[in-house]
């Protein structure tokens, strides 16, 4: 269930999430990527036992990019049938990825409030002209869900609601970019991100890395005081299993990733309950 949060696009790449505070309510939301669910290597116990920790505390779960793997369909030369599992045997490839998904996810319906696409997706559109994210994204939504679509890259417009006091925070999301080197894993990718948009959260996936960064920006008002801004940098990595022993990852001389995402906590400040609500916010790794 939503517990009284709720989602609504605003732009073409644009969300509102709303989440009710009652004194000194604390909410989680699930940051994930790349889950590669349908790769034989996916730990979808894992990956299950985060969606119920999120199902049980009514928390809103968004997903950016590469959900989906696909990558073992004849065509594509990095196909494995070691990552192809069983029942996407039988024929109609990229059907059965989006029938067993919307399956194996509709437990969650409920629970998951973003799921955009990454490249993986973005490239079974441009060589087969299908839509895996929205047509999974449909799929919940006939089961009951409430999901929106999102794009290659956002914003979420966290409003923290209590009463008539409304507190906001910008999260900034994209699927990711480049190979994250194994010397800079990725993290001169914040600095990029930065300065190309305005917000108080990023996240991003793509490269199998998890990190956080903080950051601390400083202006000055148009009354002439002078505020801080804290910022965070949020890198989700991945639910594949990549130390098997062959394949494309191992090929690249790359080796084992960390698993999992984040739980962005925002919590209502206890020591304020019935003034101006403050909102706190920090990443917990899954």
């Amino acid at each position: 269930m939503s517990a009284g949060w709720s989602i609504a696009r605003t732009d073409r790449n644009a969300h509102r999430l709303e989440l009710p505070f009652s004194g000194s309510t604390t909410w989680r939301i699930l940051l994930l990527a790349d889950l590669h669910w349908d790769n034989a290597h996916c730990d979808l116990n894992l990956l299950r036992s985060h969606l119920e920790q999120a199902k049980a505390g009514g928390w809103p779960v968004m997903v950016f990019g590469d959900l989906f793997c696909a990558m073992q369909g004849r065509w594509d030369p990095r196909a494995s049938r070691d990552a192809l599992r069983e029942e996407h045997r039988d024929g109609s490839y990229l059907d059965l990825l989006v029938k067993t998904a919307v399956e194996w996810f509709k437990p969650y319906a409920g629970s998951l409030a973003l799921i955009s696409p990454g490249n993986h997706e973005t490239s079974i559109a441009k060589r087969h002209e299908v839509n895996l994210t929205e047509r999974l994204v449909s799929g919940l939504n006939l089961c009951g869900g409430k999901v929106e679509l999102g794009t290659y890259w956002g914003f979420v417009n966290l409003a923290c609601k209590r009463q008539a006091q409304v507190v906001t925070r910008t999260l900034h999301y994209h699927h990711g970019f480049g190979g994250g080197g194994p010397i800079s894993r990725g993290l001169i990718d914040h600095s990029r991100t930065r300065s190309d948009y305005d917000a108080d959260i990023y996240v991003s996936g793509h490269i199998h890395r998890r990190n956080c960064d903080e950051n601390v920006s400083t202006r000055l008002t148009s009354q002439g005081r002078v505020v801080l801004r804290e910022q965070l940098f949020l890198r989700c990595s991945t639910y594949k299993q990549e130390d098997t022993g062959s394949g494309w990852h191992v090929e690249q001389g790359r080796a084992a990733r960390p698993l999992g995402g984040w739980w962005l906590e925002l919590a209502g400040d206890r020591r304020n309950q019935h003034k101006t609500l403050n909102i706190n916010i920090k990443a917990v790794p899954t």
